[in-house]
């Protein structure tokens, strides 16, 4: 082709003479329209880090700083349906999912994972969509520098997932990222246990002491600390010489406990001093379990002197004693399950009851 200007001979698709430097023609840098329904890229105004905006379904999707990034983003979420929901942060996925499981948590769940959402913090302001394990990992890795175990770590994952559910149905996540976090190797915990020595100290305390009482009606019948709190006076059976209460599992519910001769007199002391439905109404000192568990509890074990800081003697511990004395005088693996209420019972206890609250009553004056 000839230069129309210095007449030399140059490439038949210049634009430009590579001589005289003339422009020849114009390029036709149009883009080519996006099909219907693939979403529209377009350009934002002002002096802007990200100048590129993108659409879909009439439902702005974010802006980019380049257009093939913004290309690259339509392309991935072609055939993912687009909702209002797609620009959802990850406090109000929160909210969705808190508006359709919190009515039927318990006092203590909703605990429990309000404590795991405080540590997502960094992150609630952040569209959900954008959120990655990593970003989560941060927050692990920050409990376990602190010393938080593997439990502590886990219930972060278990909120995490449960996000992550919601937002894989509404169409904002295709994975489930949750499952791939990393938790610190979960360490064997030092089960403490009660003396023999300790057990003493209770029951010469509890002759003048309530919460003594207390305290060693939970060594002597594995009930967990809200299960004896909240345990009804109905529950309490002493012409058969049983307990019949507990919670958490359908294992642990309604199951038979029968009262240890050690602690007979403690029940019918606090059934006989019980003005409402509960087995402990009478008892003047906190019946709720975090006020007990603080303000009687650990207070009474600090003062006999059982209770250190190498010795935290949770209110668990009780529990475990139970396990651990039970453990000893050779009662069967099947009735030391059932009175932790750990087992699921094969067969109705309608049908059964007398027999197992005998073979339970043998087993049980097994224990000192």
């Amino acid at each position: 082709m000839e230069c129309l200007k210095c007449h030399k001979l140059i490439p038949d698709d210049a634009i430009v003479c590579c001589y005289c430097g003339k422009r020849l023609g114009t390029q036709n840098r149009k883009a080519k329209k996006r099909p219907n329904g693939t979403g529209c890229i377009y350009k934002l105004g002002g002096n802007r880090v990200k100048p590129w905006g993108i659409k879909k379904n009439g439902i702005f999707l974010g802006s980019y700083p380049t257009k093939a990034s913004a290309i690259e983003t339509l392309e991935k979420i072609q055939k993912k349906p687009v909702s209002e929901a797609y620009n959802f942060t990850l406090e109000e996925v929160r909210e969705l999912w808190k508006q359709e499981h919190y009515p039927a948590l318990s006092e203590k769940g909703k605990e429990s994972y309000d404590l795991a959402w405080s540590l997502f913090e960094p992150l609630k302001e952040n569209k959900m969509r954008d959120i990655r394990t990593e970003d989560v990992q941060k927050l692990v890795d920050e409990q376990v520098s602190k010393g938080r175990s593997r439990s502590q770590c886990e219930k972060i994952r278990g909120l995490y997932s449960q996000l992550c559910k919601v937002a894989m149905r509404e169409d904002i996540l295709d994975k489930n990222y949750a499952l791939f976090l990393r938790l610190p190797k979960s360490k064997r915990p030092d089960r403490l246990v009660f003396t023999e020595k300790e057990i003493k100290m209770l029951k010469v305390d509890a002759k003048t002491n309530d919460t003594s009482k207390i305290i060693l009606m939970l060594i002597y019948t594995g009930f967990r600390i809200n299960e004896l709190l909240q345990l009804p006076k109905a529950g309490v059976n002493l012409e058969k010489g049983i307990f019949t209460g507990g919670e958490k599992t359908e294992a642990g519910k309604n199951r038979i406990v029968p009262i240890h001769p050690e602690i007979l007199a403690y029940v019918q002391e606090f059934m006989k001093e019980a003005k409402e439905d509960l087995f402990l109404s009478g008892y003047a000192g906190n019946k709720d379990d975090h006020n007990f568990r603080s303000r009687e509890y650990y207070p009474t074990l600090e003062r006999l002197g059982i209770r250190s800081e190498d010795r935290p003697m949770k209110p668990h511990t009780c529990r475990y004693t139970f396990a651990t004395r039970g453990a000893k005088p050779s009662i069967s693996q099947e009735a030391l399950q059932e009175l932790m209420g750990h087992a699921k019972y094969e067969t109705t206890m309608d049908f059964y009851i007398q027999d197992d609250v005998d073979m339970l009553k043998k087993k049980m004056k097994k224990l000192k």
